[in-house]
């Protein structure tokens, strides 16, 4: 039996506003380093909003209102390391 659990109401497409960045060894975005392209492998998305999902338009709702939904948009965002900014 599988015992993981599985959102149900999972999201399927999803708009973030956001930012790549790079990230220095003292944890300060380093626009040079992203800029370069020397350093791909360490691009990070800090998310700072949800605009759009499943179809909603969510942008006439506070920000306080969007804000809970990012926790749940970056788990189909394979292949990126998402921090959500605060």
């Amino acid at each position: 039996m599988d015992r993981r659990v599985r959102p149900k109401n999972r999201i399927r497409q999803f708009v973030i506003d956001g930012e790549a960045v790079v990230l220095s060894v003292d944890g300060i975005s380093d626009f040079n380093a992203l800029h370069s392209g020397k350093h791909s492998e360490e691009v990070q998305l800090c998310a700072f909003d949800v605009l759009a999902m499943d179809g909603d338009d969510l942008r006439r709702l506070p920000l306080s209102m969007r804000k809970p939904n990012l926790a749940r948009a970056p788990s189909l965002a394979t292949g990126w390391d998402i921090h959500q900014s605060l």
